[in-house]
C-alpha cells in the first residue's frame, strides 16, 4: 500500500503535503507551470511529430495534473494512427476525492481529468495500468518507491517529466543513482524537464549523461532545467500483418491489446475454448506467500476488472466473490493474503466463511470474448503448421498466410503444433454443470471448484483432470460437482440434481503453474498456460505480449515477465 502523502488544501484552496511541506504545483497558476515547464521544456507537440509510439515518463504524479495536460496537448496535436505510452510514478498516492477536487480547478481539462479521475488507483502498491482508447493513451502507473519503479519497468522514455517534491523536502527522489537509473531508460535524443536548477540536481544529470542548460522559469522562479540524452532519435518499424491463433479470452485480449494501439489482426479461431464456459469467475491466485506472483496476479487483477467494468460492463453478473475456508490453515493464509499491500485494504477482507473478494468479478465469458474481439475478422480454418520467420507462414487447410508478426494463444489447439512439446505444456479437463433452476444464493463463491448464479439459473464445477484433452460430458464428472457443491451448499446442489447440462473444455497449464509469455520464434510471440485464471490474467498479459513484441513500454514489471519467459520451460524440458 502507498504511503500517506499527509495532504491537506490551504486556505487559498490550493493542495499542500504535510509530509513533504511542500505544494504541489504553483500556487499562482500550476496548469501554466506545466505547459512552461514540461511540455515546452521537452518540446511538445512538435517531439513526436510522425511518431506512432511516444513515451512519456514522469517521477511525481501527484494530482495527475500534468499528466491531465499532456493527455490534453496530445488529442489536440496526435499523430495519424499515434499512440501515447505514459510511465508515471508516486509512492505517496492522494486520496480520489481530493484529486477531483485539485483538478475542478480548471474546467477546461474536465472530460480528460473526469475521466483519470473515474480511473483513478486505489491505495495499493503495484503497476496499476490504465488506458484512455478514446484519445490513445496508456497510463502505468507505478505506486512504489521511486528506486523500485524504475528497476520494475521496462521502457525507453523520449521525454522525462521530473516533477517531485522540491529537493530540498524530498532529496531522495533527486540522488544520483535515481538520475542514472533515469538516464538508462532515456531512448536516444530524449528530452528531459524539471521546475528545479539545485547544484546537485544539475550535476546529477550531468554525470548520468545529459546535457544540461538553464532556462528562464515560471512565476516567482527564475530558472529552470532542461535537459538532452545524447543520440539521434529512432523511429523503429513495426508490424503491418499480425495474426492471432486463438478466439478465447487470450486470444481476444491480445486483439484487443492490438487494437488499443493502433493495430488490426486477422484471428485463427481453432476450436472451443474453456472461455465458452456460459459463467465465469474473475479472481486472482491467492499466494500468502506474496512477492512477484501475489503482485502479477493482483495487478492482472485491477486490470482485469477495470476493463470490464468499462469495456465489457454488460457481461458483468456481480461484484464480489466468497472463497470459502477449506481448512484452518486457510484461515491463516487468508489473513496472509488480506495484509499484503498488492491489494486495496477493503478489496480482501477476512470474514467469518472465509475471504471476501471485493475487486472479483463473475462475468459471462463469452460476451466478454465478443466485445473483446470486437470486429475482427475471424477465420475458422484449420491450422496446419506454422513456419517462424521473416515472414512467418500461417498454412492452414485452405490457404497459406503471410504475416509479420504471429501470435500463439490457442488453448487446446496448441497441442497440435510442436510449441506444446518444446514448452511441456500440460492439458486438464474441466467439465462444468449449468442448473436451469432458481439460484438459491446470490453470492458468486469459490471453494476448490466454485458456483457462479445468474438471473436464469447457476453454473457450477470444475472438475480437473490432468493429462486429458476430451471434451465429452460425462456422467462422473456430473456426480463428481454435484458432490463437490453439496459439501459447500446442499440447497443449490439439491436444485441441481433435478438435472443439468454439461461442458467440458480443455486448460493449458505448464509446469510451475504460471503462464508463458514471449517470442517462441522469430516473429511468433506465445501467451499460453493460464490455466484456470484466463479471466483475470488475459487483459494485462495481452497487453504485454503485444508491447512486448512491439518494442513499446510493458505495463508489467520487470519481475513478472521473467517469471513468464518461455526459456524457463524450455530450460527443464530440455533437462
Amino acid at each position: 500500500m502507498t504511503d500517506d502523502p499527509q495532504l491537506y488544501f490551504a486556505d487559498d484552496g490550493n493542495p499542500r503535503s504535510a509530509r513533504f511541506d511542500d505544494i504541489y504545483y504553483s500556487l499562482q497558476d500550476g496548469l501554466s507551470e506545466t505547459r512552461a515547464v514540461f511540455l515546452n521544456g521537452c518540446r511538445l507537440p512538435d517531439g513526436w511529430a510522425g511518431r506512432r509510439h511516444f513515451t512519456v515518463a514522469e517521477l511525481g504524479f501527484g494530482t495527475g495534473l500534468n499528466i491531465a495536460a499532456l493527455m490534453q496537448l496530445w488529442a489536440s496535436h496526435r499523430p495519424a494512427g499515434g499512440h501515447l505510452h505514459l510511465f508515471s510514478v508516486e509512492a505517496y498516492l492522494m486520496p480520489r476525492e481530493a484529486a477531483a477536487r485539485a483538478l475542478a480547478s480548471w474546467p477546461e481539462l474536465s472530460p480528460i481529468a473526469e475521466a483519470i479521475i473515474t480511473r483513478w488507483p486505489p491505495q495499493r502498491r503495484g503497476f496499476h495500468l490504465m488506458t484512455f482508447p478514446e484519445w490513445g493513451v496508456t497510463l502505468t502507473l507505478a505506486l512504489m518507491d521511486v528506486r523500485d519503479a524504475l528497476r520494475q519497468w521496462d521502457g525507453q522514455a523520449d521525454a522525462w517529466f521530473l516533477d517531485g517534491f522540491s529537493p530540498a523536502q524530498n532529496p531522495d527522489m533527486w540522488a544520483d543513482d535515481v538520475l542514472s537509473a533515469v538516464a538508462a531508460h532515456s531512448a536516444p535524443g530524449a528530452r528531459l524537464a524539471t521546475f528545479t536548477v539545485a547544484g546537485f540536481v544539475r550535476r546529477g544529470l550531468q554525470a548520468a549523461g545529459f546535457e544540461v542548460s538553464k532556462h528562464p522559469g515560471f512565476g516567482r522562479k527564475r530558472e529552470r532545467l532542461e535537459a538532452v540524452f545524447p543520440g539521434a532519435v529512432e523511429v523503429p518499424a513495426t508490424p503491418e500483418r499480425i495474426a492471432v491463433i486463438g478466439g478465447g479470452i487470450a486470444g481476444a485480449s491480445i486483439v484487443h491489446a492490438l487494437r488499443h494501439y493502433g493495430y488490426q489482426a486477422t484471428v485463427f479461431d481453432i476450436g472451443p475454448q474453456a472461455s465458452g464456459n456460459p459463467a465465469g469467475l474473475v479472481t486472482p491466485r491467492l499466494d500468502a506467500g506474496g512477492g512477484a506472483i501475489s503482485a502479477l496476479f493482483a495487478d492482472a487483477l485491477y486490470a482485469a476488472t477495470d476493463l470490464y467494468a468499462h469495456l465489457c460492463h454488460a457481461a458483468v453478473l456481480a461484484r464480489g466473490v466468497q472463497q470459502s475456508c477449506g481448512d484452518a490453515r486457510d484461515e491463516a493464509r487468508f489473513a496472509k493474503v488480506a495484509a499484503q499491500s498488492d491489494f486495496a485494504p477493503d478489496d480482501m477482507q477476512v470474514n467469518a466463511e472465509g475471504l471476501r473478494m471485493a475487486r472479483a468479478l463473475s462475468v459471462r465469458p463469452p460476451e466478454v470474448v465478443k466485445v473483446l474481439l470486437g470486429d475482427a475478422v475471424v477465420l475458422t480454418e484449420t491450422v496446419v503448421r506454422v513456419e517462424t520467420g521473416a515472414p512467418v507462414y500461417i498454412v492452414t487447410d485452405r490457404a497459406v498466410h503471410e504475416f509479420d508478426r504471429v501470435f500463439l494463444a490457442c488453448g487446446d489447439g496448441i497441442f497440435d503444433l510442436p510449441w506444446a512439446e518444446a514448452l511441456d505444456l500440460r492439458p486438464v479437463r474441466g467439465q462444468i454443470e449449468t442448473a436451469m433452476a432458481p439460484p438459491p444464493n446470490t453470492q458468486p463463491q469459490a471453494w476448490g471448484g466454485y458456483y457462479v448464479p445468474m438471473p436464469e439459473g447457476f453454473v457450477f464445477g470444475s472438475t480437473h483432470i490432468r493429462g486429458d484433452r476430451g471434451v465429452e460430458a460425462r456422467d462422473d464428472d456430473r456426480a463428481h460437482n454435484l458432490d463437490t457443491l453439496r459439501a459447500v451448499l446442499p440447497e443449490a446442489a439439491d436444485r441441481a440434481a433435478g438435472g443439468t447440462e454439461s461442458r467440458a473444455a480443455v486448460r493449458v497449464t505448464t509446469r510451475d503453474h504460471l503462464p508463458v509469455m514471449g517470442e517462441v520464434g522469430s516473429g511468433v510471440t506465445a501467451l499460453s498456460g493460464l490455466g484456470a485464471r484466463g479471466l483475470c490474467l488475459g487483459p494485462l498479459l495481452g497487453m504485454a505480449a503485444v508491447a512486448q513484441a512491439l518494442g513499446v513500454p510493458s505495463p508489467l514489471t520487470v519481475a513478472s515477465a521473467h517469471r513468464l519467459r518461455p526459456e524457463r520451460l524450455q530450460a527443464v524440458h530440455s533437462h
